[in-house]
């Protein structure tokens, strides 16, 4: 683990486990008592399990980098796009498509909630289950992906195993090239 306590802790806090306090907890005093080595080894279970949280958080960012495809609002630099989050990981999201699109506002909708990010502030707010119509910009290069997309397909060499091995089911309906 090339990661320093303090950023594994932070990643930790992230998680939606409602026990992660006490984990942290048990991890520092054993930090304390056995020394860094030994937690960040993972030798005692509450330190795998600290581990597994934190590659848990750092995999969900990766999946949201990889799988969010992000439109153009009509007259407008804003890029929206929609996914499913299941840890505090929001803000480290928005930072990656705000560094690659600095000219533009970002906004995710994340159930319940929106998030819109411009510059440096991400701002919040609560759309609950409301369905979102945004004028979209008619993307020339995505339709071309799409084509390029349908013309390397070939109905016979369907592997839908290893599909299903690459992408998981749950961000199959915010992928374009399976719609």
């Amino acid at each position: 683990m090339s990661r320093s306590l303090s950023e594994s802790i932070a990643l930790a806090l992230r998680h939606n486990d409602p026990n992660k306090e006490f984990i942290i907890e048990r991890v520092l005093k054993q930090a304390k008592e056995k020394g860094l080595s030994y937690v960040l080894c993972k030798v005692s279970p509450e330190a795998k399990l600290f581990g597994n949280m934190c590659r848990q958080v750092l995999n969900e960012v990766h999946r949201a980098r990889m799988f969010i495809r992000l439109n153009e609002v009509k007259e407008r630099k804003v890029l929206y796009g929609e996914f499913l989050l299941e840890h505090d990981t929001i803000d480290m999201v928005m930072r990656h498509y705000t560094g690659r699109f600095p000219q533009h506002t970002i906004m995710l909708i994340i159930r319940p909630y929106v998030y819109i990010s411009r510059g440096k502030e991400i701002f919040k707010e609560e759309i609950g289950d409301r369905e979102i119509n945004l004028p979209v910009v008619h993307d020339e290069f995505k339709q071309y992906w799409l084509d390029f997309y349908k013309n390397q397909y070939i109905p016979e060499r369907r592997n839908m195993k290893l599909f299903q091995k690459n992408v998981p089911k749950k961000y199959w309906k915010y992928m374009c090239e399976i719609c």
